[in-house]
């Protein structure tokens, strides 16, 4: 439910003040096109990570709410075409004078100065006199519209955001013998220093490193700007040597690209000379990762069941966008819990992307990797059965490993724990349990949840049944990452409307 788009719906009346508890609503909100009358709610400001706000070509009146103004999140702002008047503060010169436009009794900040404008301000009475005996008028109708928004929710979400999020572009190195950096077209420029970054790690001590993987170890860096990063250090390879390696390249040009807010954002990369090695910079998740919190040594939190369930949606909705938003279409390759990173609010950020692979349509409708996919990649107990064989990985190699994923968050478990013994793994052992009896049944419920009340038992074993989908042995029969991301979304509005029930 992160992207609301109902442009040139022929909607009418108000916009529902309630709008503003919709805070799944993170990366559009398009109400542009449509027959919307009164003023803009200042509620929407509550939306504390909505990105994308487009309300043209409408007939809403009054003043812009300064509230959307204090919205940090917000990158694109649209309300041209439109009969709204007032003085604009300073706050909103962020946004380019076309995100105005067409609003005549506008003016301040970049726009032109207001002048006394007595005419504008009786028209800006007159035309508010008639949206209030079109608010009164349209009051069931009020109702309706929420309704829809509601309800198609789910549905707006499928048809992407392929305008502004995807940038395939290449990446080009800037010339020099020290402090080399990487220019990510599409995103802003950052500038890091490698004595910066060094200082901050004491020179990479094993004391700042929170991860390690087949590529590098990653650092805990707080720079002098008080900004804490994550840095993959590439050891031994300078920079020509970089833009040669698959693994780096295949990290670069897809995080480079790939806008999504469960997606680790690679924000830039700097490297020392020709033999001091290079970094990647990413945005630092403070939380660790999945792994940490399932399985780490003398762990002491227990992640709740409502926030396992909120890592999951989060995992999903991440692994739905590369498959199915992305141009190219992405595969990953390699989903664990250990590549599951959670930020400051627990949200779930899919990361290492070194063995990602870019898939392209070709001419007779099916589906080609823009590079060699028949390589052994994932980690032992989350690849797929068929990529035994195949040595090819699809999407629905992809769903397989996230299946995986969801049975850890339901059972504490990782896929190759000593619990199960012989030829049985996760997926088996899960299978004989979910069906059987208590006690036996209980035992697929991660014992440190416990005692479970009887909506988290019931979600639980509906995670487990979209997981055992996931699994299935024959590729064809398992969904799409946007089928389980419908599919969790039912679970997760079941389990909050059980918890609304009790109350």
């Amino acid at each position: 439910m992160e992207r609301c788009r109902l442009k040139s719906n022929h909607l009418s009346g108000a916009i529902p003040p309630d709008i503003g508890k919709m805070q799944e609503l993170q990366s559009l909100l398009d109400l542009s096109s449509n027959n919307l009358v009164g003023i803009i709610p200042a509620s929407i400001g509550s939306l504390s990570k909505l990105e994308d706000l487009n309300l043209s070509h409408n007939a809403l009146v009054g003043t812009v709410p300064s509230q959307l103004a204090r919205m940090s999140s917000l990158v694109e702002l649209d309300l041209s075409s439109n009969r709204l008047d007032g003085r604009l503060g300073d706050e909103f010169s962020r946004w380019p004078q076309d995100a105005f436009s067409g609003n005549a009794a506008l003016c301040g900040s970049h726009l032109r100065g207001c002048g006394s404008g007595s005419g504008s301000g009786r028209r800006g009475r007159s035309t508010m006199h008639s949206a209030s005996i079109a608010l009164v008028s349209a009051a069931v109708i009020l109702t309706i519209v929420l309704l829809v928004i509601v309800l198609v929710l789910m549905a707006v979400r499928r048809r992407g955001r392929h305008s502004g999020e995807v940038n395939c572009t290449v990446f080009s190195s800037t010339q020099g013998n020290t402090n080399r950096q990487l220019i990510i077209k599409g995103s802003a420029r950052r500038e890091f220093r490698w004595d910066a970054i060094m200082e901050a790690t004491a020179n990479l001590s094993d004391q700042f490193a929170v991860g390690s993987g087949g590529s590098g170890t990653v650092y805990r860096a707080e720079l002098p700007t008080g900004e804490t990063v994550a840095v993959k250090r590439f050891v031994h390879m300078d920079s020509d040597m970089l833009l040669q390696d698959k693994s780096f390249a295949r990290e670069v040009k897809i995080l480079g690209r790939v806008r999504h807010r469960h997606l680790v954002k690679l924000l830039g990369f700097v490297s020392q000379g020709d033999h001091g090695g290079s970094m990647l910079i990413y945005e630092y998740m403070e939380k660790g990762s999945l792994y940490d919190w399932l399985h780490g040594e003398g762990k002491k939190r227990v992640l709740s069941w409502e926030a396992r369930l909120k890592v999951a949606a989060g995992l999903v909705q991440g692994v739905e966008y590369l498959h199915h938003d992305c141009v190219p279409r992405v595969v990953h390759r390699d989903i664990k819990s250990s590549n599951v990173l959670l930020d400051g609010d627990m949200e779930a950020h899919l990361g290492d992307f070194g063995l990602a692979k870019a898939i392209a349509e070709n001419r007779n409708g099916g589906k080609e990797c823009s590079e060699s996919a028949s390589l052994f990649a994932g980690s032992y107990g989350y690849m797929a059965p068929e990529c035994a064989y195949s040595l090819k990985a699809t999407e629905k190699s992809d769903v397989y490993s996230t299946g995986i994923v969801l049975m850890e968050l339901v059972t504490g478990l990782l896929p190759t724990d000593k619990t199960f013994g012989g030829d049985v793994d996760l997926v088996r052992w899960v299978q004989s349990r979910v069906d059987a009896p208590s006690p036996a049944r209980d035992q697929v419920f991660d014992p440190a949840l416990k005692p479970l009340v009887p909506r988290e038992e019931s979600s639980m074993a509906e995670v487990l049944e979209v997981a055992l989908r996931c699994t299935r042995p024959a590729p064809g029969e398992r969904p799409t990452a946007r089928q389980i991301s419908d599919l969790l979304l039912h679970v997760t509005l079941d389990y909050y409307r059980a918890g609304e029930q009790k109350r």
